[in-house]
């Protein structure tokens, strides 16, 4: 007999995977969605911590899918929830019954970072698709795949990407969902917004024609840069679109237009990132005070109220920086973090300058009760701190919740790929707060606020 072939996550201990009944083959629709989230929601309570559901090809349809959810957002599938990274949910049968339980799941969750749902038939309707796009762009998903999804067509587009405002999105799939050329102004409208923020976006193996792939390749180079992979091969070329040869010129000129536009986003934005990460280091040893707050969150965020806060502060001596006039400080600056706009440093300074924003320290716990031997000016700072703190997310600090805990093998947890994403992408979470996850023109025409 065979082996049977083994899946890389089977030795995942925070993995749960579907296993494919064939005797759900023969029952009801009904019966079967059923049984499937019943034997998923089972795997899960034997699990101690869930980070990845490869529940793909289970047979779960709208009914299972929406026991499922509603498992996990009962208090017994909470702790599953709170520690899910991946969901994968490809062809299932969810139409847009199941959608609007994907969507009650997604919306502000803070925790799951990809979604899978290719192969389902999901929803036209454009209710639906509105629930869907406002949950997503409360969430901090960062992929979503909705590719070889045919029922989806031009009507789900034309109501999803002008809705869509996902801040963390970074991965989009809309391969083979039998678009056509009529919705390339809608893509080329949601490509050159401040709303992408996109990495990737696969629109290949559909009908855009050679045309519709140039239009969007030219939005991209002169009002996009985030995008750094594309993919819009397999076009269906339509008669329009000349002979042969010259088709072929003109997708290879596209091509490397395209080329060239992702290096330089991705060349940018590499920048942006690393010099926006040592700006706030910079922003933390010159402008933090403790009297400090509320800067990041738009309503002092301008340099000269940050400037004139330090150099007025009573807490310590203000630096010999502050000394020097105002244009030569934001000079120095400039300096520090040329790529950045003014706009970008500025944010990234209020958000230097909040104590607030300070990791959260476990030990030691600096309670009024235990600061009576402090001055009164730090027994001031430290009661304000205890009750503004818990107000504000401290992100800055890239750290992993403390629930979160990598469930693999001692031996295998320095490859573990869910754990280094995490990682990174809690960086992530903080550049796009203070939005600096892309390169900004110094003097765009968009506003870079929405």
């Amino acid at each position: 007999s065979s082996q049977k072939i083994r899946h890389h996550y089977d030795d995942d201990p925070a993995t749960v995977r579907s296993v494919s009944h064939q005797r759900l083959k023969s029952v009801s629709a009904r019966l079967a969605s059923t049984i499937a989230a019943r034997n998923i929601i089972n795997a899960i309570q034997r699990r101690e911590i869930v980070h990845r559901l490869d529940i793909g090809n289970s047979s779960m349809g709208d009914e299972g899918c929406v026991q499922l959810f509603n498992f996990l957002d009962s208090p017994a599938g909470r702790t599953c929830k709170n520690s899910l990274t991946e969901l994968y949910l490809t062809r299932n049968g969810i139409g847009g019954k199941g959608l609007r339980a994907v969507s009650k799941f997604i919306r502000d969750n803070d925790v799951l970072r990809e979604l899978c749902l290719s192969g389902n038939p999901l929803s036209t309707d454009a209710d639906v698709i509105a629930q869907f796009t406002t949950a997503l762009n409360s969430s901090r998903l960062c992929t979503l795949q909705l590719i070889h999804n045919g029922t989806l067509s031009d009507t789900f587009i034309r109501a999803f990407l002008p809705s869509l405002n996902a801040r963390y999105l970074r991965q989009l799939g809309l391969s083979a969902t039998n678009i056509t050329r009529v919705v390339v102004p809608t893509i080329i409208e949601y490509v050159a917004s401040p709303r992408c923020r996109l990495d990737q976006l696969q629109c290949n193996a559909n009908s855009l024609t050679l045309l519709g792939a140039r239009e969007i390749i030219s939005a991209i180079e002169h009002e996009n840069y985030s995008l750094f992979r594309v993919n819009l091969d397999d076009l269906h070329i339509d008669e329009y679109d000349g002979d042969g040869e010259e088709r072929t010129l003109a997708w290879q000129e596209g091509w490397q237009i395209l080329n060239n536009t992702s290096q330089r986003n991705l060349t940018k934005k590499i920048r942006v990132k690393k010099q926006a990460v040592a700006l706030l280091l910079y922003s933390r040893a010159l402008f933090l005070r403790s009297g400090m707050r509320d800067l990041h969150g738009g309503a002092l965020l301008d340099f000269a109220s940050v400037s004139a806060l330090n150099r007025l502060s009573a807490v310590s001596a203000p630096s010999m920086f502050f000394q020097l006039p105002e244009e030569i400080q934001q000079e120095v600056i400039a300096l520090l973090a040329p790529d950045l706009s003014h706009r970008q440093r500025i944010r990234v300074i209020a958000f230097g300058a909040d104590f607030r924003t300070l990791p959260q320290l476990d030990e030691p716990r600096l309670e009024p009760a235990n600061a009576v031997h402090l001055p009164a000016f730090m027994r001031a700072s430290v009661s304000r701190q205890t009750s503004a703190t818990a107000k504000v997310p401290h992100e800055g600090s890239w750290k992993p919740p403390a629930w979160w805990q990598c469930a693999c093998p001692e031996e295998k947890r320095r490859n573990c790929r869910t754990l280094h994403r995490w990682e990174r992408e809690r960086r992530d979470v903080w550049l796009t707060r203070v939005g600096c996850d892309v390169w900004e023109p110094e003097f765009a025409m968009r506003d870079a606020q929405h």
